[in-house]
C-alpha cells in the first residue's frame, strides 16, 4: 500500500464514520491496542484479508494522531502475528500523514487449507474470529468445525518432480501395481493405457507441456527415488 492509496483509505473512512469490511483504525498512540489479535485473526480469516492502520483516532472522526514509538510497535505487532496459528505475515510499513507516523499492516487472507487462523493464547474455540461490516466477531464453533472439514486432504504427494520421467519408475512396481487395480471385471483401468492409468492415478502429473512423475509416484513406485530427494548424511 502506498502513501497516495493509504490517505485516499483515510478518506473513505471519515466519510463513512466507521471502520470498514477491510479497513480497522486503531489508536494505539502509546501501545498496541488489547486484543488486537482479534482484528489479526479476522482479517485473515475473511476474504480478501484487510489492512490495519494504527495511529487514527476514530472517537474524533479518524483524526491522524501518531504513533510515539513506531519501533516498538512495529516490532509488537510483528511478534504478536507470530503468536497467531498459523503465522500471519502481514507487511508492516510506517507512512507519514498529516505530519504524523502511522504504523500499517497488511494482513492477507489465510490459505483455506490452514484455516481457521486463531490466537494461540485463547486456543482454536475462543481465539478465531471473522469480519462481519465493520467488527469482528468470534467464530462459533460450528464455524470452527466447518472451516476444520473446508481444509480437505493435503495434496503434497501430488507435487511435480520435473527432473523425473517415466524412466525413472520401477517397471515391475507399475506391471504390479496396474495389475492388481484390472483384476475386477468392472475395473475402469481395464480399458485404459498403461500411461493413462498412471495419470488418473496421480503417479504422472501435468508440469508445463508434459506429464512427470509425482512425489508419491516415485517414493511409491520410483527405481531408485533417492536420486531426486537425497538425504544429508548423519555423523
Amino acid at each position: 500500500m502506498t502513501t497516495v492509496e493509504l490517505m485516499d483509505g483515510i478518506e473513505e473512512l471519515r466519510r463513512g464514520r466507521t471502520d470498514t469490511l477491510h479497513v480497522e483504525a486503531k489508536r494505539a498512540e502509546h501501545e498496541l491496542p488489547r486484543r488486537l489479535w482479534e482484528t489479526l485473526s479476522a482479517f485473515a480469516d475473511t476474504r480478501g484479508g484487510g489492512v490495519l492502520v494504527l495511529g487514527l483516532d476514530q472517537t474524533t472522526g479518524f483524526a491522524v494522531v501518531g504513533v510515539d514509538d513506531p519501533g516498538k510497535v512495529m516490532q509488537d505487532l510483528a511478534s504478536l502475528c507470530g503468536e497467531m496459528e498459523p503465522p500471519v505475515r502481514a507487511a508492516i510499513d510506517l507512512h507519514t500523514v498529516e505530519g504524523r507516523t502511522l504504523v500499517v499492516a497488511e494482513v492477507p487472507e489465510t490459505e483455506l487449507a490452514q484455516k481457521p487462523c486463531y490466537y494461540r493464547g485463547a486456543g482454536l474455540t475462543d481465539g478465531a474470529f471473522i469480519r462481519i461490516g465493520d467488527g469482528d466477531r468470534k467464530l462459533s464453533g460450528y464455524e470452527v468445525q466447518v472451516m476444520l472439514a473446508s481444509r480437505g486432504q493435503p495434496r503434497e504427494d501430488e507435487t511435480p518432480v520435473p527432473e523425473a520421467s517415466l524412466e525413472d519408475l520401477d517397471a515391475e512396481l507399475v506391471s504390479g501395481l496396474l495389475k492388481r487395480l484390472r483384476q475386477p471385471e468392472a475395473s475402469h483401468f481395464r480399458q485404459l493405457p498403461d500411461e493413462r492409468a498412471l495419470q488418473v492415478l496421480k503417479v504422472l502429473v501435468r508440469h508445463e507441456e508434459r506429464w512427470v512423475p509425482s512425489l508419491g509416484g516415485l517414493l511409491a513406485l520410483g527405481t531408485y527415488p533417492q536420486q531426486f530427494f537425497p538425504c544429508s548424511p548423519t555423523g
